[in-house]
C-alpha cells in the first residue's frame, strides 16, 4: 500500500529571469499536445502496443538466421588492400578469405589412422565439391594420392588397359616388377590395378595405396616443397586447405567442416590420438560471434539483475521495477522484427544484436525512470495523477527526446565509417533507440494514468520526497555547495587530472590483430597450432597481386620474358630488409623452379599465376605482422615495386600488415569525421532547443573529458595490468557512443536548471536545486546504463570486454563525479552566459515619449 503524496509548494514563476527563455518553446507545446491526446486514450495505446509486440515476436525470432559473418572484414574499400582482396577473389579464389584450414595435431601425423582420416575427410569433401559448396581442397593425402593415381593409371594403360585380359595385365605387371619398373612397395597395388576394369577402379586402388604407404618413405616422387607446406617439419601438424566459392551471401559452413573433420578422425579410430581444429579468417569471426552469442545469455541475466536491484532501491517498490523492465524488454521484440526487415537490405552481424540489446536496455530504463520519477515529483507537488502524468510527459519527454536524438546521431555517424564491420553496429542503435524511446514515452505515461499511485505499489514510502530526504539528498546538497564555493578549483583539478589519462591513451599502441582479439576458441587454437609450426608471418603473410604487363603471361603461363622479369622482382623482394622469404611463379615454394618444372607442375603454380594473367607474390616477413618493424618492411616493399616500374605489371601490396596499416589510418580519419558530425549535430540540436550556445559546447567538452578518462583507465587495466592488447577501434566506439549515451545525464540536469530559472529561481539556486532534484535519478540511471553496458566486460571476447569496461567506466564517471561536481562548477562559473543565444530579430525602436 502506497503512502499519500506529500505536497511541496512550487516556487513563484518569473519568466525571463536570469537571461533564460521566457516560454517553453515549440518542443514543449508539441509535447503538451501529444501528451494530452496520449493520456486521453491509455487503454487504446497499450492495446496497440500489445498487438504490435504480438505480431513482431515471431518475426524477430527469425533475425538470428539473417546474421552473417561477412561484412566483418577490416579491409577498407578503396585501398590497395581492397584491390588485392578483389583480385585474389577473382583470380585466386582458393586463397581468398573464404579459405578454411583444417589443422590436425598429433604426436605423429604419419600414422595409418591419420592417413585414413585424411582420406576419409577428402571423400566427404568431394560431395561438397560436386555440389559447388566447396571449390577445391588440398592436403598431404591429395598430394600422395594424385601421384599414386598418375602412376597406376599410366601403368594400367601400359599393360594393355581395357584391351587386355586380366591375366595378360597381371603377367605384364609381374614382368615390370621383376625389372624394377614398379617400386616394391607398390607391387601389391599394381597387381590390383591389373584386375581393375577401368580407370575409375584404378583410382580407387590408388587411394587405398596412398593411405597404406609410409609417407616418410613414399615409393613415388612427390614435390617435397609442397608437402612441407602441408605437414610440419616435426611431423606433428598436418593441414587441409578447403577453399569455398567466392560470391553469394552464404557463409562457409564452419560448423559442418569441423564436425566432418572430427567425424573422419573418429571413423578412422584416431580421435584419441589427434586433435582437429578449423581455422581461417572467417572461422575466427564465426567462432567469435558464436562465443559472443553464447555469452549474451549470461551478460543479459547479470544486466537484468543489476538493473532490477537498482530499480528496487530507486523506486522503493516492486511494481515500478517490474513494469519498467517489461516495457523495455517487450520493445526489444519490435526492434528485432525491424532489424529482420532491414537485414534484407544491409549486412547485420551478431554484434548488431548484442550492442542493440544492451543499449536499449540501458537507455530505455533510463527514459522510463526519468519519466516516472518526474511523475512522482509532480504528485508530491500536489497535482492529481492525470495532471501529473501530463506534466511528467511534457517535461521529462523533452529531456528524453534530446537524449534519444543525440544517441541516434551518434549511431548514425557510424554508417559513414569506411570499415565494413562498424556500420552493422550502428544499425542496431538506429533501430533500437527510437523504438525504446517511443515505448518509454507512450507506454509509461499510459501505465501511470491507468494505475495512478498504484504504479508504485508493493513498496516502502515510494511517494515520499526521495530526492530531498535521506542521506542521498544531503550528500548531493553538500557536493553542490562545494562545487559552488570552489568552482574554479574544481574545474582546474578536473582538467589537470585529465592529463595522465590522455597520456595513457595517446601512448598506447593498439592493434586489429584478429587472433589476439578473439576469445579462446577452436579456430584460435588452430591458428596458434599453425603459427607454432610455420610462424606467424607465414600464416599471415604480405601479398603482392596485380595484372601482368603485356608479354609476361600467355595462356596462363609465364613467357620466357615473364620468367626473367618475375625472377628479377622476386630476387629484389627477397633481398629487401625485413623479408624472410618469397613465393612467386618462378619459385612457388621459396626456391627457384626451372622452366621444365614450371611446365610439368602447373597445378602448383596456380597460386601465383592465374589464367587471366594475374600474378601473385607471397612475402613472409621476419617480424610479427602487426609490429612497427613489419610496417617499415612493407614501406620498403612499396619502394621496391615502384622501382620495378611496369616491367612485371601493375602490382599492389596487401595482406595482414597492409590491412592493419590502412585500417588504422581509416579509423583515425573516420574517428574525427564522426566526432565532428556528431558534435555539430548535437550542438545544433541542443542550441536550438535549449536556446544556448555555451551549454552544448560545454556538454560536448565534458563528454570528451569522461571519454579520455575511460580510455586511459581501460588501457591501464587491460594493457598495463593484464598484459592484453587494446583494440584499436576502442576510442572511436567509446567516443561516438558516449557522445550519444553520455548526453542523457547533462540533458536531464541542464533542462531541470532551465525549468527552474524559467520559474524565477536565480542561477545559483536553480543549479543547486537541479543537482539535488536530478542527482538521484541521474545516479540511478548511470548505474543502470553502466550495469547494462558494463556487463559486456563479462564476455569471453576481448573486444566486448574492453567495450564494456570502457563504456561502463565512462558512464559511471559521467553520471557521478562529472555531473555533481564538474558540470555544476562550470554552470556556476559561466552564470548568465550559459543561456546566451543570439537573436536575428531586429529591435523595434522606442517612440519618443513612450514609456
Amino acid at each position: 500500500m502506497t503512502n499519500p503524496p506529500v505536497t511541496r509548494p512550487a516556487p513563484p514563476a518569473a519568466p525571463g529571469a536570469d537571461g533564460s527563455p521566457s516560454d517553453g518553446g515549440r518542443v514543449h507545446r508539441a509535447l503538451h499536445a501529444f501528451a494530452r491526446r496520449l493520456i486521453a486514450r491509455p487503454k487504446t495505446v497499450i492495446l496497440l502496443w500489445a498487438v504490435l509486440i504480438a505480431v513482431c515476436m515471431p518475426i524477430g525470432g527469425r533475425l538470428a538466421s539473417q546474421l552473417t559473418d561477412q561484412g566483418a572484414s577490416k579491409v577498407v574499400p578503396g585501398t590497395s588492400s581492397a584491390r588485392v582482396d578483389d583480385l585474389t577473389k577473382r583470380s585466386f579464389p582458393q586463397r581468398s578469405e573464404r579459405e578454411l584450414t583444417v589443422v590436425l595435431k598429433a604426436a605423429d601425423v604419419n600414422t595409418p589412422q591419420i592417413r585414413a582420416a585424411l582420406a576419409d575427410l577428402d571423400e566427404r569433401l568431394d560431395a561438397r565439391r560436386r555440389s559447388g559448396d566447396v571449390a577445391a581442397t588440398s592436403s598431404a593425402y591429395t598430394v600422395y594420392r594424385d601421384a599414386t593415381v598418375q602412376f597406376l593409371t599410366g601403368l594400367w594403360r601400359q599393360i594393355g588397359g581395357a584391351g587386355a585380359t586380366v591375366g595378360e595385365r597381371t603377367a605384364a605387371v609381374d614382368a615390370l616388377a621383376r625389372r624394377g619398373t614398379v617400386p616394391p612397395a607398390l607391387v601389391p597395388a599394381a597387381r590390383e590395378t591389373a584386375r581393375a576394369a577401368d580407370e575409375a577402379q584404378v583410382a580407387t586402388v590408388a587411394r587405398s595405396a596412398a593411405v597404406a604407404a609410409d609417407w616418410r618413405d613414399f615409393p613415388l616422387p612427390v614435390p617435397a616443397d609442397v608437402v612441407d607446406r602441408l605437414i610440419a617439419k616435426d611431423g606433428r601438424t598436418a593441414v587441409v586447405s578447403v577453399a569455398h566459392p567466392v560470391g553469394g551471401d552464404r557463409d562457409p559452413d564452419v560448423d559442418w567442416l569441423r564436425g566432418t573433420a572430427r567425424g573422419a578422425l573418429s571413423a578412422a579410430g584416431a580421435d584419441g590420438a589427434a586433435d582437429v581444429h578449423v581455422t581461417g579468417e572467417l572461422a575466427l569471426i564465426h567462432d567469435t560471434y558464436d562465443k559472443a552469442e553464447s555469452d549474451t545469455a549470461l551478460m543479459e541475466t547479470v544486466a537484468y539483475v543489476i538493473i532490477f536491484v537498482v530499480l528496487l532501491f530507486f523506486f522503493r517498490a516492486l511494481v515500478p521495477a517490474v513494469l519498467t523492465l517489461a516495457v523495455v524488454g517487450l520493445s526489444m521484440s519490435v526492434s528485432e522484427a525491424a532489424l529482420f526487415g532491414l537485414s534484407h537490405q544491409v549486412t547485420l552481424t551478431q554484434f548488431t544484436m548484442t550492442i542493440m540489446q544492451f543499449v536499449m536496455l540501458g537507455a530505455g530504463v533510463d527514459y522510463s525512470m526519468l519519466l516516472s520519477s518526474r511523475y512522482r515529483q509532480e504528485r508530491i507537488a500536489g497535482r492529481d495523477p492525470r495532471d501529473a502524468a501530463l506534466h511528467a510527459t511534457v517535461h521529462a519527454g523533452e529531456s528524453m527526446l534530446l537524449a534519444a536524438g543525440a544517441v541516434v546521431l551518434a549511431f548514425g555517424a557510424t554508417l559513414l565509417s569506411p570499415v565494413d564491420w562498424i556500420p552493422p553496429l550502428g544499425y542496431g542503435g538506429l533501430v533500437g533507440i527510437p523504438i525504446v524511446f517511443a515505448a518509454a514515452l507512450t507506454l509509461t505515461p499510459c501505465l501511470l494514468v491507468l494505475f495512478g499511485d498504484r504504479f508504485f505499489a508493493l513498496g516502502r514510502a515510494p511517494l515520499s520526497d526521495l530526492e530531498r530526504q535521506g542521506a542521498m539528498g544531503r550528500h548531493l546538497r553538500r557536493t553542490a555547495e562545494f562545487a559552488r564555493r570552489r568552482k574554479v578549483a574544481v574545474v582546474l583539478v578536473f582538467l589537470a587530472a585529465t592529463v595522465p589519462f590522455a597520456l595513457l591513451a595517446a601512448g598506447n599502441r593498439s592493434t586489429s590483430d584478429p587472433v589476439k582479439l578473439s576469445p579462446v576458441t577452436d579456430s584460435r587454437t588452430g591458428y596458434e597450432a599453425l603459427a607454432s609450426a610455420w610462424g606467424d608471418s607465414a600464416v599471415l603473410p604480405t601479398t603482392v597481386v596485380g595484372e601482368a604487363a603485356d608479354g609476361v603471361v600467355r595462356d596462363g603461363q609465364l613467357t620466357d620474358q615473364g620468367r626473367q622479369v618475375v625472377t628479377r622482382l622476386t630476387e629484389r623482394i627477397a633481398a629487401t630488409e625485413g623479408v624472410a622469404g618469397v613465393d612467386s611463379a618462378t619459385q612457388p615454394f621459396g626456391r627457384p623452379w626451372d622452366a621444365a618444372q614450371q611446365r610439368q607442375d602447373r597445378a602448383f603454380l596456380g597460386d601465383h599465376v592465374a589464367r587471366d594473367g594475374t600474378l601473385r607474390f607471397v612475402v613472409v616477413l621476419k617480424d610479427d605482422p602487426y609490429s612497427a618493424a613489419a610496417a617499415d618492411t612493407v614501406d620498403r616493399l612499396d619502394d621496391v615495386l615502384r622501382a620495378a616500374g611496369g616491367d612485371v605489371g601493375e602490382l599492389t601490396i596487401g595482406g595482414a600488415t597492409q590491412v592493419d596499416l590502412q585500417y588504422g589510418a581509416a579509423l583515425r580519419t573516420s574517428f574525427w569525421q564522426m566526432v565532428a558530425l556528431v558534435s555539430i549535430g548535437v550542438f545544433v540540436m541542443l542550441a536550438l532547443t535549449l536556446r544556448s550556445l555555451l551549454v552544448p559546447l560545454r556538454l560536448i567538452a565534458t563528454i570528451m573529458l569522461s571519454n579520455v578518462w575511460a580510455i586511459g583507465i581501460t588501457v591501464l587495466v587491460f594493457h598495463h595490468l593484464r598484459g592484453e592488447v587494446v583494440i584499436d577501434d576502442l576510442p572511436i566506439f567509446l567516443t561516438v557512443l558516449m557522445m550519444g549515451l553520455g548526453m542523457d545525464y547533462e540533458i536531464f540536469l541542464v533542462t531541470r536548471v532551465r525549468d527552474l530559472i524559467r520559474k524565477g529561481h536565480p542561477q545559483d539556486e536553480a543549479t543547486l536545486a537541479a543537482v539535488v532534484d536530478t542527482g538521484r535519478v541521474i545516479n540511478a540511471a548511470g548505474l543502470v546504463m553502466a550495469g547494462s553496458l558494463g556487463t559486456m566486460a563479462l564476455s569471453s571476447t576481448l573486444m566486448l570486454q574492453q567495450y564494456g569496461a570502457g563504456l561502463g567506466t565512462a558512464v559511471l564517471l559521467d553520471a557521478t563525479v562529472i555531473r555533481i561536481l564538474f558540470v555544476p562548477a562550470t554552470l556556476l562559473l559561466l552564470r548568465r552566459y550559459n543561456w546566451w543565444f543570439p537573436t536575428l530579430r531586429r529591435r523595434t525602436p522606442r517612440r519618443a515619449g513612450a514609456g
